[in-house]
């Protein structure tokens, strides 16, 4: 399914209503995160960040080269939280692995969510993704994954993670007065 490809470069307009999902690529697609400790650092800095900078998360997924992530800033523009959640990593990983070299690519890439069944089916395609990727048979099988949260009432990642309803979305027709 071709749903959100090709996305386009975020733009630094802050939208405080709905969720978008956000395409994060290392530099020249290095394996950065086949390493457990690179995915474990990123976990924590997003989850630390999304209580310090107030956003909502809805899905990710941490692959070899990339991140998708659905984010809903709430406080905070969208690429004020990118730039915090990768300067943040970029300074951690280097200082403990003694390396200087970049790690994210310039451009990161989002999709506005206008409902909740894209909300679903751009879960469903993220957690898909390493499976797409021959990384695992299936996607619960794959550890750096909301999967298991969303879909088998799983308790990982429960500080990160939130869960939006349906009547949550707003509407891109009616005008937020706020």
């Amino acid at each position: 399914m071709n749903f959100y490809l090709p996305p386009s470069p975020v733009s630094t307009l802050f939208s405080n209503t709905n969720p978008s999902l956000v395409d994060i690529f290392t530099y020249q697609k290095q394996a950065v995160f086949q390493n457990k400790y690179a995915c474990e650092l990123l976990l924590n800095i997003i989850t630390y960040n999304k209580h310090a900078l107030d956003y909502q998360v809805f899905g990710f997924v941490i692959m070899p080269d990339h991140l998708h992530i659905i984010l809903k800033p709430r406080k905070v523009p969208l690429f004020q939280i990118v730039k915090k959640n990768t300067a943040n990593f970029t300074r951690y990983f280097q200082k403990f692995t003694g390396t200087y070299e970049q790690i994210w690519a310039e451009e990161y890439y989002k999709l506005p969510i206008n409902d909740y069944p894209s909300l679903q089916e751009i879960q469903e395609y993220i957690h898909n993704d390493p499976v797409r990727h021959k990384l695992v048979n299936n996607a619960k099988n794959y550890t750096y994954s909301s999967y298991r949260y969303y879909n088998e009432d799983g308790e990982n990642f429960m500080l990160l993670l939130d869960r939006l309803q349906p009547d949550e979305f707003i509407s891109p027709h009616k005008h937020n007065n706020a």
